[in-house]
This record gives C-alpha cells, structure tokens and sequence, in this order.
C-alpha cells in the first residue's frame, strides 16, 4: 500500500513538473514574441519619424500589457516553480511595472521626454534576450552566443535602463507636484495624508542603494554561469 502511495505521489510530481515546464515554456515565449514585435515596433517609430512625439500611443497599450504580465514572475519565485529569490524578483519587476502605470500612462510630458526611448529600448533589448534564453534554457541547452548575451549585456543595459527610468520620474515631477497627483491631503475621511511627489523622490533615492545591490547579483550570476559554462557544465538558472 505504501509503494503504491509513494509510486502515485512520484508520478503526480512528474505531472505537475511537466505542467510547471511547459508552463514556462509558453509564458516565456509569449514575452520573447511580445517583446521582439515591440523592440522592433519602437526602433521602427523612431527611425522613421525622427521624434519622440506619439512614439507612447505607437507602442503603449502593448508595452503596459507585456509589462505588467511580468508580475506573474513573482509569483512563480513564491509558489516555487522558478528558484529564483523572490525578494529580488519583486524589486526588479515592480520598479518596471510602477514605471508603466505610475509614471508613463498617466502624465503624458512623460510621454514625449528624450528618456523614453532609452528606457523602450533597454527594457527591449533586455527582454528579448532574457526571455528567449529562458525558453531555451527550459527546452534544452541555450546556445553558448544567447548564453553569453543573457549574461554580459546587462553591464550596459542595465544602467541604460535605469537612466531611463530615473529621467521619466525627474520629469514627471513637476506635474505631480502642481497636480498633486495620487497624493491624499488632510482631513479626510481616511484621517491619512499621502504625498506622491515625495513617494517619488524616495523612490528615486531607493535606486541608491538598491541598483548595486541587483547589479551585484547579476555580477555573481554571470561568474557563476559562464564560469561553469566554460568547463563544459551548465546549469538550469531562471
């Protein structure tokens, strides 16, 4: 009875394994599409109209989609079918997400800032090569180019990007502070006061020390990867 148990208790693990895998597979590949068909759209806007105006309503509605699917990654660190830190997932998922719905969508001098394409851009290049080296990874053996792409470009991209988004937030803060925009003054029914302005200073001066932190990390990873990689081992990392 007991081999029984422990035989059906195997198989159901293999199942869902297997479930959890193509899964992944399917969200993975989802977001290389997503994020290729935007990369693409977006160089294409910006060679053809030399301008940053309308660049947003070309690709925003697509961009605030892919982007805020990325919350699913937190969720897969919790539930345990990526092991990756959940902590470190968060950070890295909701500064992007805030980016879209906090500070792009709803102020449009945003909208046309010479930082938005930097920031398109970096989040294209990053997302194309992290999501199709995580299909590939779940599939088989990446190929060593998308392997050293996935962990080398980061040292340029990921700076572009926060640049990116840093400048987004500067300019938005002139009219988040004559709006008062998402901010909750006193009295109120709440009996709660709320500054967004100064939510986004502090945002801005958490990148101080969160930034290193993460690039650090992804520092260790790149070691710990194209290292092993280089003696003939790989490992699955997500």
């Amino acid at each position: 009875m007991s081999n029984e148990k422990s035989n059906r208790s195997a198989s159901d693990g293999k199942e869902m394994a297997a479930l959890s895998k193509a899964y992944l597979v399917l969200y993975n590949g989802v977001q290389t599409a997503g994020w290729s068909y935007l990369l693409v759209k977006t160089l294409k806007y910006l060679l053809e109209n030399q301008a940053v105006a309308g660049l947003w309503n070309e690709c925003g509605t697509s961009v605030t989609f892919f982007q805020s699917l990325a919350a699913l990654e937190v969720i897969h660190c919790m539930i345990g079918i990526v092991p990756s830190s959940t902590l470190v997932t968060l950070m890295q998922v909701f500064s992007r997400v805030f980016m879209v719905w906090g500070i792009i969508r709803p102020i449009e001098k945003v909208q046309i800032c010479p930082f938005l394409p930097l920031t398109l851009i970096a989040w294209g290049v990053t997302e194309v090569i992290r999501y199709s080296y995580y299909c590939a990874n779940l599939t088989g053996t990446p190929p060593k180019p998308l392997t050293w792409c996935r962990y080398t470009f980061f040292m340029g991209l990921y700076p572009a990007g926060v640049s990116g988004e840093l400048g987004n937030i500067l300019y938005s803060l002139e009219t988040i502070r004559r709006k008062q925009l998402f901010s909750l003054a006193l009295p109120n029914s709440y009996n709660i006061s709320f500054s967004y302005f100064y939510f986004c200073l502090f945002l801005m001066a958490s990148y101080v020390p969160i930034f290193p932190h993460l690039y650090s990390h992804m520092l260790r990873q790149r070691k710990k990867i194209l290292g092993t990689s280089s003696k003939g081992t790989d490992k699955k990392v997500q």
